[in-house]
């Protein structure tokens, strides 16, 4: 078994994976799991390949000496994770139930009409 399989399998062992897609940087499928039907995961490929262009330029845009590594994007029933290189994106969509230790289920909240930090 190459590298790439044994690394999928471990990504699908995990807890909550329910899938994967792996595209190129233009969100073209090479690869997906069963459980992601193709006309989903095309869509997946293409929405993160163009949220990925748009993140690295506001990456470099705030420090031009940094780059965008990967990110996370959790919907309320869902996460995704996000990693890229030059030549692939690796997009693993699993679900999650949040926690009482875990804030990001917390509804953001209107600072106060005094709030001037920052511009608030």
């Amino acid at each position: 078994m190459s590298a790439v399989e044994e690394a999928l399998e471990r990504i699908k062992e995990q807890k909550g994976v329910e899938g994967y897609v792996i595209c190129n940087g233009e969100g073209v499928v090479l690869r997906r799991s069963a459980a992601i039907v193709k006309a989903n995961a095309e869509i997946i490929a293409q929405s993160m390949a163009t949220l990925i262009q748009t993140a690295v330029h506001v990456t470099r845009d705030l420090n031009p000496n940094d780059n965008l590594k990967n990110f996370r994007i959790k919907t309320s029933k869902k996460e995704m994770l996000v990693s890229h290189n030059k030549e692939f994106i690796v997009i693993v969509i699993q679900t999650w139930t949040p926690t009482k230790e875990d804030p990001s289920h917390l509804q953001l909240q209107r600072p106060p009409a005094s709030a001037t930090t920052m511009g608030l």
